[in-house]
């Protein structure tokens, strides 16, 4: 291997504090990353890594290797981008972070059909729940819900969006309809948690204003579809985006509720780092899914339940 790929591979160990996971997202073997490490660190005549049988950590002389080695990878990946920029088809590695449900259902399908368009861009797509660090994770693209926010990332609106509250049509009959987000404090909530989440609170217009409302429930998850599965199972109310819902409500087994309460003005966005060029592979993929997306049915839902939402439904 090139000595660029060795710093590759120890730059990834020390982000993942693991030989198997940095060996996984570089699909080498355990074996095979312990071994180049090992070399590395011979012909450096320096120890880079203090390895236990649970965790794996810098030495002082690896975290200065490590910081050098970020700058030097960095570089390359400049260089080759302005080398791209000369070309005239979009190529090389591109990393997408996209929720897990909505990526498994509709951004996964577009990937077959961007590489007939591209062939020569090779795709790695992360299904997450949690909020991707993109220059810590060396992500190209991070599709993510909700409000634009301030960031010193590229952003740019790909899609509608629209939040709801459901519940399965034996839950609600069971503990009754829910007539304002206040009510849902004595209703089972299905809630996302993971470390940084904020699901526990969930968003809603009042006097025209998004607002935070505190919910509970006896059970929760960090995987979005397992939330799905409880409430078609009737097990409590869920909040998702349409994009996670549209089928399951489009089959009539999960009802909208608190319709006129329903964050207004949502958007999937598009999230790169602050290049000083935006890639060819990265630009053509935004442009890509952003004229597809517009087109897929939970698109279409977004319209008529924001227009549902708002006629005649001031809750105010």
């Amino acid at each position: 291997m090139h000595a660029v790929d060795d710093m590759t591979i120890f730059a990834r160990v020390v982000e993942r504090a693991s030989l198997s996971a940095a060996g996984r997202e570089l699909r080498l073997s355990p074996a095979v990353v312990s071994s180049r490490i090992t070399k590395l660190e011979a012909r450096l005549g320096v120890r880079l890594l203090n390895r236990t049988t649970r965790t794996v950590n810098p030495t002082e002389e690896g975290r200065l290797y490590y910081e050098h080695c970020l700058r030097i990878i960095a570089e390359i990946a400049e260089v080759e981008d302005k080398l791209a920029e000369k070309k005239d088809s979009p190529s090389g590695v591109l990393r997408i972070s996209a929720p897990t449900v909505m990526g498994r259902r509709w951004i996964a399908p577009l990937i077959p059909q961007f590489r007939e368009t591209f062939p020569e861009v090779e795709i790695r797509l992360q299904l997450t729940d949690r909020v991707a660090d993109l220059v810590e994770e060396q992500i190209d693209i991070a599709l993510r819900r909700g409000y634009q926010q301030d960031s010193s990332l590229i952003s740019r609106k790909v899609a509608p969006d629209f939040r709801i509250a459901c519940a399965s049509p034996d839950y609600l009959e069971k503990h009754g309809t829910p007539k304002t987000p206040a009510d849902l404090r004595s209703h089972d909530c299905l809630l996302l948690r993971f470390p940084g989440s904020r699901r526990y609170q969930w968003q809603f217009m009042e006097d025209g204003v998004p607002q935070n409302f505190a919910v509970s429930g006896p059970i929760d998850s960090n995987n979005s579809q397992t939330l799905i599965d409880w409430a078609l199972g009737g097990a409590g109310i869920v909040m998702k985006s349409v994009w996670d819902l549209a089928d399951e409500i489009a089959a009539g087994q999960l009802i909208p509720i608190l319709l006129p309460f329903s964050p207004r003005d949502l958007a999937i966005y598009a999230l790169a780092p602050p290049h000083r060029m935006q890639p060819p592979k990265s630009r053509a993929f935004i442009n890509f899914i952003a004229a597809r997306l517009s087109k897929l049915p939970p698109a279409k839902m977004v319209k008529a339940f924001e227009a549902e939402a708002n006629f005649g439904n001031d809750p105010a």
